[in-house]
């Protein structure tokens, strides 16, 4: 049984008219403009681009919720209520210093535009078949998924040594998986349409966060019987590129789709 609630609230879009072009507004508010940041691109990831420059603390100007990884794939990134956890390889959950950096990461302000509340016997599959549809397939939407998971697999990267592999390769044996039972939380994460492939992950993509602040992960599965769904439809996408050197060599022509779909 669904129960959507009208929205109260939905974020415009401030624009400014420069001669013959509509950008956005040069102060880049991204607190009042409904926009989705990325650093980074997905593929670099995949290639074993695993350092950036960007600092939480600068990451955290653009917005309050979201996901990614730090410096050297290691552990999980969950942006949550203004806060930067990291999910470790060993599972413990840890608040980040401004100082740490991230080679890719996606972040908004959350305002949700519509909240559905989804009950009966539920897996993350037929979560995500009736999630679609209320979602326009060629939209981007942030999405908070609250509740009690009766079981929720996740996983945490450890850190890559260079000569840094692929991601693939680096999760084959440096990844550590866990297991959850009847456990409070939060998926964080967002939903891209097929277009966004190459620069960000196409179709659903979540972290884990208990409401303990003690467990989590990127989320590979999950059971529970009753959800509240929170969408958040983004308007605008900024992608700033990784200045870092490995981005300027790294070759990014090959098409690592079916390496990205095995370790999501």
């Amino acid at each position: 049984m669904y129960k959507i609630i009208t929205p109260v609230l939905t974020i415009a879009l401030v624009i400014m008219s420069c001669s013959n072009h509509t950008v956005l507004s040069r102060s880049k508010n991204y607190k009042t403009q409904n926009v989705m940041y990325q650093y980074g691109i997905v593929d670099a990831l995949l290639a074993g681009v695993f350092d950036g420059y960007l600092s939480i603390s600068e990451l955290r100007k653009k917005g309050g919720f979201g996901l990614g990884t730090f410096n050297r794939a290691d552990g999980e990134l969950i942006a949550f209520n203004d806060t930067v956890y990291k999910v470790a390889y060993d599972g413990s959950v840890h608040r980040i210093a401004n100082s740490d950096s991230t080679p890719f990461a996606m972040v908004k302000y959350f305002s949700a535009d519509t909240v559905i509340f989804i009950s009966g016997n539920n897996n993350y599959d037929n979560i995500q078949q009736r999630l679609k549809n209320y979602l326009n397939a060629n939209s981007m939407y942030a999405i908070r998924m609250s509740g009690v998971y009766s079981k929720m697999t996740a996983r945490a990267a450890a850190p890559g040594v260079k000569p840094y592999p692929t991601l693939g390769d680096l999760l084959k044996t440096n990844q550590n998986l866990f297991n959850f039972t009847n456990i409070n939380g939060d998926c964080i994460g967002f939903f891209m349409p097929p277009y966004m492939a190459r620069t960000n992950v196409p179709g659903f993509h979540f972290h884990f966060l208990s409401t303990d602040k003690t467990s989590g992960g990127h989320v590979f599965a999950f059971t529970t019987e009753r959800l509240r769904i929170e969408i958040d439809e983004i308007e605008t996408f900024v992608v700033e590129n990784s200045k870092h050197p490995d981005f300027k060599k790294v070759n990014l022509a090959q098409d690592r789709s079916a390496e990205l779909k095995r370790i999501e």
